[in-house]
């Protein structure tokens, strides 16, 4: 089983994120991700069954391994300001690997 490698999001509330991954090998090759899916989710601890937010993951270059993940505005609207978890889990052909996990730092925001 392999380890997710860890990356750590800062947020504003209202604002939309956009979490652009590059799948590469250890060689910095990118890695076909064609016919593969994405899911992000985030929640206030990594056990409870509650999604806080979930991102719009789409294969935006699969030949060169890469998948965009978005959180719309009013999505990130709806979240307290605080600390999250996140994960970005990939589905190639029914298995099911978490490739990105870290946490969130949501921060309050003035204009809405």
């Amino acid at each position: 089983m392999a380890v997710p490698a860890t990356q750590d999001l800062t947020i504003t509330r209202g604002d939309t994120e956009i979490v652009v991954v590059a799948m590469a090998d250890e060689l910095s090759v990118p890695i076909s991700i064609v016919g593969r899916t994405y899911t992000a989710q985030l929640r206030t601890t990594p056990s409870i069954a509650i999604v806080s937010a979930s991102f719009t993951c789409a294969v935006t270059d699969g030949l060169n391994g890469e998948v965009t993940c978005t959180l719309a505005a009013a999505d990130s609207a709806l979240l307290s300001p605080g600390y999250f978890y996140w994960d970005l889990q990939e589905n190639a052909s029914g298995v099911i690997s978490t490739i990105l996990s870290g946490n969130v730092t949501v921060l309050a925001d003035v204009t809405r």
